[in-house]
């Protein structure tokens, strides 16, 4: 039997998980015998990688060497660091946290009998925050093709959290609000699930936000009171400062089912000890919590404008590991009256991934047998299924990992807002934003701008991602994200139109067509992602995978 599954690729943790032979989802442990993995990299040399719990211990002993929360810099502009002398891209740091994961995966899955010699975990799907944009998506992609998988989909985490509770189901008729809150990143989503659709509300959140920050919140406290008590500044001493890092992420997470917390530090100066309360370890991070709030309210205006007001969410479910805080539930009971669900924090979200990749494996594997019957090919089947839904009616009948089982269909939005530069009526450079952030997808858009120049021969089209929600927007340091040049047939008179279409389809590949309406030079191209590894920088990282030892 062939196995797919479901990876959580997490800021501060990650983890795999597949369906057993029983359908239950189930979540790996690693070489440690834990669930999940600190997402946190050691390079000791070029050929021997450390991923875990031995490199997060050394992120501050070994500054030079390490790395964490990586996940931040994933699809970035600036998203290279040195470790040990040598430069890496996020996607090849990714890639080690992976191949770690994978590799104790294997071994456990050989070690039951699941696996059998020369098998190993390929076929994956990835989760990313829903407000991930297409460079981010991408790079989850690389990563996972240059730790050697075959990536199925990248799949948004809420979505995986709310396939994994359990709320698309032949008899589920209700909308749910997730709100993840993880160790690096916030991301909150609504979600309207009919049976097994899952129609995407609308999504927000801060890839700059999450338990970290707690965890810096509380070190500056504790850096503070011993400087005020014992006159010596922690930070000035990295040996100190590494065993606190460790400290204040033990004393959070104690809060979360404790009142109170004994803290105590030795440093140069002496010992300083104090109980520190969870009221006033919420009183030093209630700013963080009320930037969840901010965001949290802006994705209920929208989702109100379009139908879902907050009395017609069903249910509220906290996903990531920093959601446990007590203060969380408080503040959303508090707040917006409704009582939320911790829905399996820490795994929810791979075990939804399994799930989904298992479904679509299942389909998948349906589609392949009923072409061949129909002398069609796949993609042909799957077109025509578009138009009739003769095909999944014959799977929710006959299908699938069991009778009657249902495909689970998954309607997503965009995350980010896509525009183009061009002139204004006051010949002002300006972004006109044609497919918007939280719109349907697929998604299309066309608009008509107008040479600007008399034998004009050429146009440059500059596309821009954001998350703005303004129709047209000043362009002021924004870089775009692409830039495509299309030459004319002939030159043209300054005002000649030129019709321009973005499309974004579910896979997340942009489409941008333009034609000038006198000679009708066309242009019909997918979009070329900046930030993104080059072919040679590719090839550079996987010679370097292949290489490496990774414990």
């Amino acid at each position: 039997m062939s196995y797919v599954f479901g990876i959580d690729l997490g800021t501060t943790y990650s983890c795999i998980s597949y369906i057993d032979e029983y359908g239950k989802a189930v979540v790996l442990k690693n070489s440690d015998g834990d669930h999940t993995t600190p997402s946190v990299v050691m390079v000791e040399s070029e050929n021997n990688i450390i991923v875990g719990t031995e490199a997060k211990r050394s992120i501050e002993m070994e500054p030079d060497k390490t790395v964490q929360f990586i996940k931040r810099k994933m699809g970035k502009e600036n998203d290279t660091v040195v470790l040990n002398g040598t430069t890496y891209h996020a996607p090849e740091i990714s890639s080690m946290i992976l191949k770690k994961i994978v590799n104790d995966a294997n071994e456990e899955l050989r070690q039951t009998g699941v696996l059998k010699d020369g098998e190993s975990v390929k076929d994956v799907v990835i989760t990313c925050p829903a407000y991930f944009g297409m460079n981010e998506r991408q790079a989850t992609k690389a990563a996972g093709e240059l730790a050697g998988l075959n990536v199925l989909n990248i799949i948004n985490e809420p979505t995986a959290a709310a396939i994994s509770y359990g709320v698309s189901g032949n008899d589920k008729n209700e909308t749910v609000l997730v709100y993840d809150l993880g160790g690096g990143t916030f991301d909150i989503t609504v979600m309207s699930i009919a049976g097994s659709d899952i129609s995407v509300v609308c999504t927000g959140g801060d890839d700059q936000l999450g338990g970290k920050d707690w965890d810096e919140a509380l070190m500056d406290y504790v850096i503070q009171r011993y400087e005020e008590e014992n006159g010596e500044d922690l930070s000035e001493d990295p040996e100190t400062i590494a065993s606190l890092y460790v400290d204040v992420e033990t004393w959070k997470k104690a809060l979360t089912s404790r009142e109170k917390v004994n803290i105590s530090v030795n440093g140069p100066a002496g010992r300083f000890r104090e109980e520190l309360t969870r009221e006033k370890y919420e009183e030093l991070t209630s700013d963080l919590l009320n930037r969840t709030k901010n965001l949290l309210d802006d994705v209920l205006k929208t989702a109100e404008k379009q139908g879902y007001p907050i009395n017609k969410i069903d249910k509220v479910l906290l996903v990531g590991g920093s959601s446990k805080m007590p203060q969380v539930a408080a503040m959303i009971e508090k707040d917006y009256g409704v009582t939320p669900v911790l829905a399996d924090p820490d795994e929810a979200v791979a075990k939804g991934a399994a799930i989904y990749a298992n479904n679509e494996k299942a389909y998948n594997d349906f589609v392949a047998v009923e072409a061949a019957k129909s002398g069609k090919t796949v993609d042909e089947l799957k077109e025509d299924n578009l138009v009739t839904g003769e095909l999944d009616q014959k799977y929710a009948r006959f299908g699938g990992a069991g009778v009657g089982e249902m495909r689970i269909n998954i309607t997503n939005v965009l995350s980010r807002t896509y525009g183009i530069a061009a002139l204004d009526e006051n010949d002002a450079l300006k972004i006109f934003n044609m497919l918007m952030i939280n719109d349907k997808l697929p998604a299309t858009k066309t608009e008509t701008f107008y040479t600007v120049s008399n034998n004009q021969s050429a146009l440059s089209l500059k596309i821009y991602e954001s998350r703005s929600t303004d129709n047209v927007m000043d362009i002021e340091d924004r870089e775009p994200i692409t830039v495509i040049d299309m030459k004319f047939n002939r030159g043209v008179p300054q005002g000649t139109p030129v019709i321009q279409t973005l499309a974004l389809d579910n896979s997340g590949i942009l489409h941008i067509v333009a034609e000038e309406q006198l000679y009708h030079s066309r242009l019909d191209t997918t979009f070329q992602l900046s930030n993104q590894m080059t072919d040679d920088e590719m090839r550079s990282a996987s010679m370097r995978m292949n290489s490496a030892t990774i414990e």
